[in-house]
């Protein structure tokens, strides 16, 4: 008993040390800065080049349009972001002169619409996507950090993992919408208790700063909250 009750005298300075060696203030600022001015989420809609979309038939020999997958979640998401309020149809006449919705943001969409390289991806080009952002978080507590080896990102690299409470804040009405929310694609349920949620990212360092991967395999300047 005495022998046992000795052991954890000692390991208790060195459970304390380890715990030390993370600074979780320094990290709580850290998110706290990285998450400023950016929004919480990005709720991707699909491969658009822009509004007004027509949502006719894919081309199976155009080299554009051959990601079927793709253009059966349209055939989900584009409806509901209209039943949301973000997007407005028409009816209007395709190539093989049948006619198709064709959508266009309304005033509430144009808000919330960005492209891609608007929401802070920069190392590609190719990318024609579209999607709806809102909202932002306010950091409460970081309750994990963790280091990993992995080779995930095309080499050798620690990886740092972060878990956090935070609220979220600035809440459209839209994204509450029992139209958004049935969406698979998204797994969010923006209609429930904003407050307290928990949140993870996944960070690596160069050069002393830290980065986030979220956005691609290549390292960003740091840009944190885009997941969806």
């Amino acid at each position: 008993m005495k022998l046992a009750y000795l052991k954890s005298l000692l390991l208790l300075p060195l459970l304390l040390l380890l715990i030390g060696c993370q600074d979780y203030g320094k990290m709580k600022q850290h998110l706290v800065d990285g998450f400023k001015g950016l929004d919480a989420y990005c709720l991707y809609v699909g491969r658009i080049t822009g509004f007004p979309y027509l949502a006719e038939p894919i081309d199976m020999w155009d080299e554009e349009d051959r990601n079927i997958e793709t253009t059966k979640l349209l055939e989900q998401r584009l409806p509901a972001f209209e039943q949301a309020g973000l997007l407005t149809s028409v009816q209007s006449v395709g190539k093989d002169g049948k006619s198709y919705p064709l959508y266009n943001l309304t005033t509430e969409g144009k808000r919330y619409y960005k492209q891609v390289k608007a929401a802070g991806i920069y190392h590609r080009d190719d990318l024609k996507d579209a999607q709806f952002c809102f909202g932002s978080r306010e950091i409460l507590k970081v309750t994990d950090i963790r280091d990993r080896e992995t080779d995930f990102y095309g080499g050798r690299t620690t990886e740092t993992i972060v878990d956090f409470t935070y609220n979220l804040n600035d809440v459209p009405d839209w994204a509450k919408h029992p139209a958004i929310t049935a969406l698979d694609a998204y797994g969010i349920d923006f209609s429930r208790d904003p407050k307290n949620k928990e949140g993870e990212v996944y960070l690596t360092k160069k050069g002393g700063t830290y980065y986030n991967y979220g956005t691609g395999r290549s390292i960003e300047t740091l840009r944190l909250g885009y997941y969806l």
